[in-house]
């Protein structure tokens, strides 16, 4: 039975390609995103591409339910978890709204602490799992005008440095991918970060990094 690689927030960009790398290597992908037929087109490319079938979930995840839901029917099965969900608006502190900042923070950090919190007891309990963050340069040099992505992001890291310990014992591996570049389709941007993530997962136990960089 195929393991099964299971991506929130997954778009046409690094969360597809991520998907397709996974699904090469003969994981099961499980899609989670807003855009139903967006999820569709990017099932369908997965099937011409790799043979293997995605399972599709519609989830917003500014919705603490529906990812807690998502996690309650598949987390005994979900081998590998990446947390791809970011809003990606620019948001200056000056013009932002008490709500619009909370909208933000919910998708781009509150939504990977539930995702994590509800799949680890489950990877813990049978030793076994990788959890995949994605990052950004901004959580090493904030933008004024990203100024919620910044600070989501520097959580992100800070998550995976704080976790990694722990989950490192039960044989649980928390990582994330550092993006610190404007990601670029027509230069493969999205493919090279994806194997970032798979190199993340192949590490050998001894050789396990919270971290690794990308641009």
């Amino acid at each position: 039975m195929a393991k099964l690689f299971c991506s929130i927030g997954t778009g046409p960009g690094i969360g597809l390609q991520t998907a397709l790398r996974f699904a090469r290597e003969g994981f099961q992908p499980l899609l989670a995103a807003r855009n139903a037929k967006r999820l569709d087109s990017m099932a369908r490319e997965i099937r011409e591409c790799t043979g293997m079938d995605a399972v599709i979930a519609v989830l917003d995840a500014a919705d603490n339910g529906q990812i807690a839901a998502l996690m309650e029917r598949w987390g005994t099965e979900i081998e590998v978890l990446h947390y791809n969900a970011a809003v990606l608006r620019p948001q200056c502190l000056e013009d932002a709204t008490a709500d619009s900042l909370a909208e933000d923070m919910q998708v781009d950090i509150i939504g990977a602490l539930v995702a994590v919190k509800a799949v680890m007891p489950h990877m813990r309990q049978r030793r076994s799992g990788t959890i995949l963050l994605t990052g950004s340069g901004f959580a090493l040099f904030p933008s004024r005008e990203f100024l919620v992505l910044s600070m989501a992001k520097a959580g992100i890291r800070c998550l995976c440095q704080a976790l990694f310990p722990d989950l490192a014992q039960d044989n649980v591996h928390i990582a994330s991918v550092l993006v610190k570049k404007a990601v670029e389709a027509s230069q493969g941007d999205p493919e090279r970060i994806a194997d970032v993530f798979w190199n993340l997962y192949q590490q050998p136990r001894q050789a396990w990094t919270w971290e690794e960089s990308f641009g």
